[in-house]
């Protein structure tokens, strides 16, 4: 099978004009996620899907590759749909955040692996289990329980489950925002309107769940993430980086 890794990535944010082209210590942002997708062993390419000539010439220009897409596109899987109609020798798509500085190969290598080798896979993300308080109540971040078969049930921005009085579990599971989707479900998903609990929850991925589309959970240990919205995020992904302007 072929699997290629895509990052979209928006010039437009409201709160980080430009947020691709940032310079987190000499580079720009895109380039320092696409570097780290480069690294997954699984992928056979890394494709970043762009609506920008700016992050199209810069992404070319490093000696990547960057397709542009259509700036009506809603979501990053809307961009990868439209992408997949003009490529037919992809089998699985995976993607990626065009945000996720601290993007860990060998999370992706898991995830495709652990896919690949489920026969009845349709879509998949990664998840991490999460004791802190503060990020179980944080709405930011997507909670998700699990069936027996590692299958999502629900996604929420509240914490899920809680106990019988409503108190915090003692850990719960906490979505990465990685995807991963075989052509099929690309297919099913770029044609199906919103759905009900997605427009509640401002979740995607539930509009796949209320329409039958088994997701995968693949879970992983030592996670750290870092997504740049704001200023603030960029000044701290420097330091992470342990690099400066």
């Amino acid at each position: 099978m072929k699997v290629i890794g895509c990052i979209p990535s928006r010039y437009a944010s409201t709160r980080l004009p430009g947020k691709p082209l940032c310079d987190i210590g000499g580079k720009p942002m895109v380039i320092r996620v696409v570097e780290k997708a480069m690294q997954v062993k699984a992928l056979h390419d890394v494709i970043v899907l762009t609506d920008d000539e700016r992050i199209l010439n810069v992404v070319n220009n490093a000696g990547y590759r960057a397709v542009m897409t259509s700036e009506h596109c809603a979501s990053g899987t809307d961009r990868i749909a439209e992408y997949m109609q003009n490529d037919s020798s992809t089998d699985i798509f995976v993607n990626m955040q065009g945000d996720e500085v601290l993007l860990n190969p060998e999370h992706i290598d898991k995830l495709v692996t652990e896919f690949i080798d489920h026969a009845d896979a349709e879509m998949g993300t990664l998840a991490h289990w999460e004791s802190e308080a503060v990020v179980l109540k944080d709405p930011t971040t997507a909670k998700v329980v699990i069936r027996q078969d590692n299958k999502a049930l629900y996604f929420s921005r509240n914490c899920i489950p809680v106990t019988q009085n409503g108190d915090l579990p003692e850990k719960a599971l906490v979505q990465i925002g990685v995807y991963i989707y075989t052509r099929d479900a690309l297919e099913k998903l770029s044609h199906l309107e919103h759905a009900p609990l997605e427009s509640t929850e401002k979740l995607e991925q539930l509009r796949a769940l209320e329409h039958g589309i088994n997701i995968g959970i693949t879970i992983v240990d030592e996670f750290q993430s870092l997504s740049v919205d704001t200023p603030e995020d960029l000044e701290k992904a420097r330091q992470l980086v342990g690099l400066s302007r």
